[in-house]
């Protein structure tokens, strides 16, 4: 059986690595969603992720608390059960730091996240395995 558990080794807490990410990083858009990514070389951690990911829904967005509070949710798990589309990375020893930023003026549902989520992964997994192989 998959684990499907999120650890806190996933979450992208630096902002020294933040500021990288933004800074050097490609950015790619499936609506509602948009995804920076920066592939990096695999720490030697004891738990080595193939991704660790932060969640960005603007103020500016989403005026309520609670519909951020909410679409964080939606987002997370849509990105805990589909990041298995990311091991390829892991084989190749890279780690890739990803930025999900809400780009909707109003709550999508589930399903539409998950969807947008799911074409970011194998977006995301394709360019990084890609750009190896050169």
């Amino acid at each position: 059986m998959a684990n499907f558990k999120l650890y806190k080794s996933e979450k992208l807490c630096s902002k020294i690595e933040i500021e990288r990410l933004y800074a050097q990083g490609t950015s790619l858009i499936a609506y509602p969603l948009r995804a920076v990514y920066l592939a990096v070389p695999a720490d030697e951690s004891s738990h080595p992720v193939p991704a660790r990911f932060l969640i960005s829904i603007p103020k500016k967005r989403i005026r309520h608390a609670v519909g951020r509070v909410l679409l964080r949710r939606r987002t997370r798990e849509a990105y805990r059960l589909n990041r298995t589309l990311l091991e390829p990375v892991l084989s190749q020893g890279k780690t890739v730091l990803i930025g999900f930023n809400w780009l909707a003026n109003d709550e999508r549902d589930y399903a539409t996240i998950e969807r947008s989520m799911q074409e970011l992964l194998s977006k995301i997994a394709t360019a990084t395995t890609n750009s190896s192989e050169r």
